[in-house]
């Protein structure tokens, strides 16, 4: 087996070769994507079972393809790569365009979608970092809940929060203590990695202002259900 040392005499950094091979492989994910929506909209509603059978596919192809964006995204955090594009944003809008991005995975699994925001509340973030973050976790709802989602957004303490909330089980508590832990990281020996959320956590710390930087919490309200916040300054 190669040492580190003796890869690097050899000219060969294995975390570029990675992230090279993430990017091809995200590339025929994506037209793999397009296949499956090409695919779906020529089944007919004669046929749901199998419009629903090919839903769960595109689902399970959109999980992967956001994992090696963000795996990506990870890189090029490390490497100082990943440069903020800081906007105004309209945060209905925005919220309204990524339902938008999954109506189908919504429609064909009868999930019910709310959206309560105020029309003029607006944030100061990457729009396509933050969208990541927030398509990640609907399409996780999409899986978890009963026949709910609901998103509501709201300013207080200059602090901007969004908020994802569904009417399933609920996050398990070992997810919850896992975000809460300043420590946290990626447990590869657990059934899960949790790598959405770890990410989801390192783009909110980035955007930064006065001090103060994003977070995320997961929470299980009374009502039921489990509840996702973003959090940015």
């Amino acid at each position: 087996m190669s040492t580190p040392e003796h890869s690097e005499e050899n000219g060969i950094d294995f975390s570029m070769l990675l992230a090279s091979s993430v990017h091809d492989i995200k590339n025929s994910l994506s037209m793999l994507l397009t296949s499956l929506d090409e695919v779906i909209d020529i089944t007919t509603e004669e046929r749901p079972e199998q419009r629903k059978s090919y839903s769960i596919l595109r689902g399970e192809a959109s999980r992967i393809n956001n994992a090696l964006i963000y795996l990506l995204g990870l890189y090029r955090l490390q490497n100082e790569q990943l440069s903020l594009n800081l906007q105004e944003v309209f945060i209905a809008d925005f919220l309204e365009e990524q339902l938008e991005n999954q109506k189908l995975l919504f429609d064909v699994n009868n999930i019910d979608v709310v959206i309560d925001c105020d029309e003029n509340l607006t944030g100061y973030f990457d729009e396509n970092l933050i969208a990541g973050v927030i398509n990640n976790i609907l399409v996780n709802c999409a899986k978890y809940t009963k026949d709910t989602i609901t998103l509501s957004a709201q300013q207080q303490d200059n602090y901007l929060t969004i908020s994802i909330n569904d009417n399933g089980s609920g996050y398990p508590q070992h997810i919850i203590d896992h975000i809460s832990n300043d420590n946290r990281g990626i447990d590869f020996n657990s059934s899960s990695t949790n790598l959405g959320l770890f990410f989801s956590q390192q783009i909110a710390s980035i955007h930064q202002c006065k001090g103060r930087s994003g977070s995320i919490e997961l929470s299980n309200p009374e009502q039921g259900g489990g509840c996702f916040r973003l959090i940015l300054p």
